[in-house]
């Protein structure tokens, strides 16, 4: 039985891959309300029946291989546990340094998840090309890999160098230090993200258009938001999507215009999305999820250190892994337990997330009084980022960080009445 499990977790994944199929493949899993037939929120009064069911036929794919890849990720590291005690093997008898041998450690074992799951973003990206939505190149998309590469192995290294220390000091509250750590690097993180992580990937720019510059700082000076610049991105080298966001805190904060939306939407219709980010700003939901999200971690530490204490001291040994002191070989492990406790709490993350989303709309009807802007800019996202307005019950729980196209678009429609 014990080495057979591989076997057994092929099977199961395979039965799980097989209904999710199902599930996906058939039904009519996007029906907008009946009720809503005929108002804005039917996407047949704004949208072709092409754009329609390509819409539909894109998230039943990428809902697919969401539900398919996420399982499969920790089935990945599951499988890989004996390739990390091999791996640790090797670097102990070669390298002296336990800094270079977990730094090593981390970008190999890094390295060779993203192999594997290199194919299957290679299929999104010539999926999502398929249907119009992106324009990324393939040797843009391998650089971006490359990089994502780097910035994780930067990050997940500096952490298990710490945590193997903390690990070594104090064996039973590692997970209490790591979490107080943690608050300061996930402040230092949000700060840097604008002006260091975001510029590795896109060219940002002062908004060009000063007209439509000065209409969105009155719109802030109106909601009493110290802005004092607006950046475009230039997004369309990538993708057809329109998008807007404001990204970090204190100095750093940035309001952000995807060139897509300058060039598809009116200067109406990006007031309101724009209003939408300063009700984020202005209601403080980047400190508030941040709270929240040191809050998760203390209690993700917690019952991570305890599960791995179990699993060393059960089952460790038939892979390899060592009970005595921190172990290299028990990253990966740590790692399946974290990414597991992950998936438990995505859809209560996921809630609390499409509730700030609401607020912020709310708050930008109430700066802008402009419902009927917000209406035609949703309904001009959904076509031209190919989203249907109604998604079924498990994608709003696993994926669902926005609310529906079609509530959103109902309560703009309330708000205009």
């Amino acid at each position: 039985m014990r080495k057979r499990w591989p076997l057994w977790l092929t099977l199961a994944l395979v039965v799980y891959a097989a209904g999710i199929c199902l599930y996906f493949t058939f039904g009519n899993l996007y029906a907008p309300s009946p009720q809503y037939a005929g108002t804005p929120a039917d996407p047949g009064t704004f949208m072709t029946p092409e754009q329609i069911h390509k819409g539909e036929s894109l998230s039943r794919i990428h809902s697919l291989v969401y539900f398919i890849a996420t399982p499969l990720h920790a089935a990945v590291l599951a499988l890989l546990l004996g390739f990390g005690v091999r791996l640790r093997n090797r670097l102990e008898s070669r390298l002296r340094s336990s800094l270079l041998r977990t730094a090593l450690f981390v970008l190999v074992f890094l390295a060779v998840i993203d192999l594997l799951f290199l194919p299957l973003d290679y299929v999104l990206l010539r999926v999502d090309r398929g249907y119009g939505l992106s324009n990324t190149p393939l040797s843009t998309f391998l650089f971006d890999h490359v990089k994502d590469l780097g910035v994780e192995w930067v990050s997940t290294g500096f952490v298990a160098i710490v945590l193997l220390w903390l690990m070594k000091r104090s064996p039973k509250r590692w997970w209490l230090w790591l979490s107080v750590i943690s608050v300061p690097l996930v402040v230092f993180v949000t700060f840097l993200q604008p002006v260091v992580l975001d510029p590795l990937y896109n060219k940002f720019e002062p908004l060009h258009n000063a007209s439509l510059k000065g209409k969105i700082l009155a719109l802030a000076t109106s909601a009493d938001i110290p802005a004092h610049q607006v950046y475009e991105v230039n997004m369309s080298a990538r993708t057809n999507a329109v998008n807007a966001y404001v990204t970090g805190i204190g100095q750093s904060a940035r309001i952000v215009l995807w060139d897509t939306t300058l060039n598809k939407l009116k200067d109406d219709e990006i007031l309101v999305i724009m209003a939408h980010e300063m009700g984020h700003y202005k209601e403080k939901h980047i400190y508030i999820e941040t709270a929240v999200g040191i809050v998760v971690t203390f209690a993700l530490l917690w019952a991570s250190q305890r599960l791995l204490e179990q699993f060393v001291r059960r089952g460790g040994h038939r892979f390899g892994i060592r009970r005595e002191g921190p172990d290299l070989a028990a990253l990966p492990a740590l790692l399946l337990i974290v990414t597991m406790l992950g998936i438990a709490l995505t859809p209560a993350q996921n809630a609390f997330s499409r509730y700030l989303e609401h607020r912020a709309d709310a708050y930008a009807m109430r700066l802008t009084g402009d419902g009927d802007a917000a209406i035609r800019a949703f309904q001009k996202i959904a076509k031209d980022n190919l989203s249907p307005v109604k998604q079924p019950p498990l994608v709003v729980w696993f994926r669902g960080t926005h609310p529906d196209l079609q509530d959103r678009i109902v309560f703009f429609e309330q708000f205009k009445k």
